[in-house]
């Protein structure tokens, strides 16, 4: 169930729902006709799946370029290869079931170019219930484009809009075809699927530039709340799911309202921590983009705007044992903490809240991705001194409805430990690599290897420089002197013993 904090966001919703560079209307109550009058052009498409309806005079007109042929603008007729283009790709690539046919004797799906208000790319208006088998909330649909997509407001204009914009209303006819629950509710992900369709479609055109530019300036709020600028969030499921995600979401609507549509399909993938888990990973994706590009999914990353830290959002590191942070979460969101300066090799993180969260935490710069946070602690280890480290956080319902969620940030100096034994199992001749983490100076330490039988093969006493702070790496050429068989190492520091097994193949 929606809890009740959503809707104060839905009644926002209500205001703005039909701005911005297009809109989906719902069907009208009061049974007049919306369709555009007084476009005296058609063309139907080589599919014969559209009939595109525009004029070659007046305030309506379309551009007067024919280059393609004498009979129809080229405006037109690339408008045609763009939505039969995309009519394939909705029904075969994705497998969404096609839209309902609103006269049987003229079955195909209208689409009017006429001038609509500045920097409205185009509109999609649901019209007729239509009841089929499995889609009890189906709708039919037209569409209208702009007629020019030029001039002040577009932030893509001409041809590479026309793209877009096709595949961008194409999809709200597939949408409304499938199901209308709510869409007082439900319109933030009608639109920013219709968003994340054109950039999946036309990857090279990058409209969808403008609303990353607005999310990292706006980030933290929950993801309902954004008709548009949340596209991201769904080029990044897309991603993880090699593509599965959004089609079998839409799938999945045709018989279960949207929100139970997409908390079910992130359950069943995920978890019961679905939400806040990609929530957070979405997160992540962000901050993979800002400092090492090559590591993100998103195929734009290194054209991605940085995301900004306000005040309240990060913290400099201070030389003590351990330190909290409290932090605040909206429902449904993904915001970011960062910590400054760390000087210490290693620290030990958790994060505790009341409502369900779920976090990421990685060092700033680093080529191994970054690790999930919960209450139990994790150990993670700089680069460099100092270092930098960026925590993305994820959630779910918050627990209280009046204010959001607190989070407590709880770091711990990283304690004296085994961090990594590889390679494992050791072949052709590899010689095998310790790595270990010392929080303070020691004074003794030793490294011995045993064989099943116990017997003591290699000992090993640590010099003065490998018991000092921080992070060491130890290398053993053991193939040059043991058999092949299962060994057990033990680290010992002070008082402290770190045991591993590891196998050597010769």
């Amino acid at each position: 169930m929606i809890r009740a904090r959503k809707f104060i966001y839905f009644l926002f919703l209500t205001s703005v729902l039909y701005g911005g560079p297009g809109r989906l209307i719902p069907p009208s109550k009061d049974g007049i006709d919306y369709r555009p009058q007084g476009l005296d052009q058609h063309y139907t498409t080589s599919s014969g799946i559209f009939i595109l309806h525009y004029t070659n005079t007046g305030s309506d007109s379309v551009p007067q370029s024919y280059t393609l042929n004498e009979i129809h603008p080229d405006y037109i007729l690339y408008a045609g290869q763009f939505l039969d283009r995309g009519y394939r790709f909705l029904t075969d690539t994705l497998a969404l079931p096609q839209p309902p046919v609103d006269d049987i004797k003229n079955p195909e799906i209208d689409i009017y170019f006429r001038k609509l208000p500045s920097g409205t790319y185009g509109q999609t208006t649901a019209e007729m219930s239509k009841i089929l088998p499995n889609r009890p909330k189906a709708y039919t649909a037209f569409s209208e484009i702009h007629h020019t997509l030029q001039g002040p407001g577009f932030y893509t204009q001409g041809i590479d809009a026309l793209k877009v914009t096709c595949i961008h209303e194409l999809f709200h006819v597939f949408q409304v075809g499938i199901a209308i629950w709510n869409l007082q509710e439900d319109m933030w992900f009608y639109e920013t699927s219709a968003t994340w369709i054109e950039e999946i479609a036309y990857p090279t055109v990058n409209d969808y530039f403008q609303y990353v530019e607005s999310y990292v300036s706006t980030w933290g709020d929950p993801i309902y709340t954004y008709i548009y600028d949340n596209v991201t969030w769904l080029l990044y499921l897309d991603a993880w799911s090699q593509r599965k995600a959004v089609s079998n979401i839409w799938t999945s609507i045709a018989t279960q309202p949207v929100w139970t549509s997409i908390t079910a399909y992130l359950t069943e993938t995920s978890g019961s921590h679905g939400w806040p888990k990609h929530l957070a990973a979405w997160g992540i994706e962000h901050l993979y983009a800002d400092y090492l590009p090559e590591l993100s999914l998103f195929d734009d990353a290194p054209e991605y705007p940085p995301i900004p830290f306000p005040e309240g959002t990060f913290k400099s590191y201070t030389y003590l044992d351990s330190f909290s942070v409290i932090t605040y979460a909206e429902p449904y969101s993904s915001s970011f903490y960062k910590i400054l300066s760390i000087t210490t090799p290693a620290l030990r993180l958790r994060i505790l809240s009341p409502g369900k969260i779920w976090g990421k935490a990685w060092v700033a710069g680093s080529h191994t991705k970054a690790i999930d946070l919960s209450s139990n602690f994790v150990t993670l280890q700089g680069l460099n001194h100092p270092w930098d480290l960026l925590i993305a956080l994820g959630t779910d319902s918050a627990y209280a409805l009046d204010e959001p969620l607190r989070i407590t940030i709880d770091i711990r100096k990283g304690e004296t430990s085994l961090i990594a034994l590889y390679p494992n199992p050791i072949e052709n001749s590899q010689s095998l690599t310790l790595i270990y983490h010392v929080k303070e100076d020691l004074h003794e330490g030793t490294l011995i290897i045993y064989d099943l039988l116990g017997r003591e093969i290699m000992h090993i006493s640590l010099s003065p420089e490998e018991m000092v702070a921080g992070i060491h790496f130890l290398t053993l050429n053991v193939s040059q002197i043991m058999a092949s068989g299962i060994y057990f190492l033990v680290l010992t520091l002070e008082d402290k013993t770190f045991p591993l097994k590891f196998t050597l193949l010769q």
